[in-house]
């Protein structure tokens, strides 16, 4: 969390000298959805398998340094919303949502041709809380990295840009925790994959 506030003091502190062209403020928001792929498994005389992928959203606070004409700098403050389904089985099967929110700060390197931008870099998570819809019935405690890998492409149209992006963790897996009936199990969960759109502006 220090490294991460040091990042920001930095960036802040360049942009101080720079003009209005090359830093900028905006906000954004959008939609996501979390594509994720475990084996089905058996926690007591329950099983959880994968459901299907829910919409969740996202709204945060940009920060632009434009270094050169082709090059920027970008920083965030998201505020993001993730719904994660799954299917439970026993004598019937049903679908049970879990809800997180999580603060996040990405940071990124990004080139641009005109209208069209890519960028990469990584993202940061603050914080994590999540919600079931059943928690007697299941409840994970999620064990991801906190550092994320990210990528995608963006369009600039005047004051006004958008951004299509996939993160996801390093590491070949992640293992979760899964409570069914008070049964805990850790569970290897062999991709996480967040997608996403979100249009913004500059002020």
């Amino acid at each position: 969390m220090k490294k991460i506030l040091a990042l920001l003091s930095a960036l802040l502190f360049f942009c101080g000298g720079a003009s209005a062209q090359r830093f900028r403020i905006g906000l954004r928001g959008g939609i996501s959805t979390v594509k994720q792929h475990f084996d089905r498994v058996y926690i007591g005389d329950r099983s959880v398998a994968p459901g299907k992928a829910q919409v969740g959203y996202e709204a945060g606070l940009v920060l632009r340094l434009n270094i050169t004409r082709h090059i920027h700098l970008q920083s965030e403050l998201n505020y993001a919303f993730a719904n994660y389904d799954f299917r439970l089985g026993n004598s019937r099967d049903r679908d049970l949502r879990i809800r997180t929110e999580r603060f996040e700060i990405p940071v990124q390197l990004g080139l641009q041709f005109g209208a069209f931008r890519l960028f990469g870099g990584a993202g940061f998570r603050v914080s994590q809380s999540g919600r079931s819809d059943d928690s007697q019935q299941l409840k994970v405690r999620f064990n991801d990295d906190d550092i994320a890998v990210m990528g995608g492409v963006g369009f600039n149209i005047r004051k006004f840009f958008f951004d299509f992006r996939v993160s996801g963790y390093p590491r070949s897996h992640i293992r979760n925790t899964f409570v069914c009936d008070g049964v805990a199990q850790r569970v290897r969960v062999d991709r996480s994959v967040t997608y996403g759109g979100s249009i913004g502006f500059f002020f």
